[in-house]
Parts: C-alpha cells; structure tokens; sequence
C-alpha cells in the first residue's frame, strides 16, 4: 500500500469545483448505502470508514486499537454527520 499526499491547494481546487465535488459525494453516498434506501445507517458508515482502515493501521503497518476505542470513534464522527440527530445521515446530512 501506498502512501499519498495531498496538498491544500490540490483539496481546494477540489472543493472550489462545486459540481465536480458534489459529484463525487453522490457517487460515494451510493456506494457506501448498501441497501440502496437513500439514507445511511450507522452500521453502513462504520463499514466505510472500517474499510478505508485508517485507523487500524500506521503507515501500512496493522496497530492494536481496542475495539471499545474504535466503536467510540466512529461514534462520534457519525453524530458529527448527523445533523437532525434522526439516526441516519441522509444526502443532504453528508
């Protein structure tokens, strides 16, 4: 596995581009809503983040962290998406 590093201006042009960015965010909404119902569970995020394994590994070697800490952190970043606190994320939360 590689390593890649991404600069602010390179994130900022991304951004900046609104139909492009909004785009990808469409795009990656629908992969990660494994039944297809048009909002997402916290189980389906957790499998996103847990698939993207950036907390389980350093640099692309596997690191022990308790699943106590990782249930609380993924937790807490789904609360964050979570804006009307309905237990769900839907297109607009994300």
């Amino acid at each position: 596995m590689g390593v890649v590093i991404i600069d602010g201006s390179t994130v900022r042009a991304f951004v900046g581009d609104e139909a492009e960015f909004r785009k990808n965010v469409d795009r990656r909404f629908k992969e990660i809503d494994l039944n297809d119902d048009g909002i997402l569970s916290r189980s389906e995020l957790r499998k996103a983040f847990e698939s993207l394994r950036l907390l389980e590994t350093d640099f692309g070697v596997d690191v022990a962290t308790p699943p106590e800490e990782l249930t609380r952190l993924y937790d807490s970043i789904f609360e964050k998406f979570d804006l009307d606190k309905s237990g769900t994320v839907d297109l607009e939360e994300s």
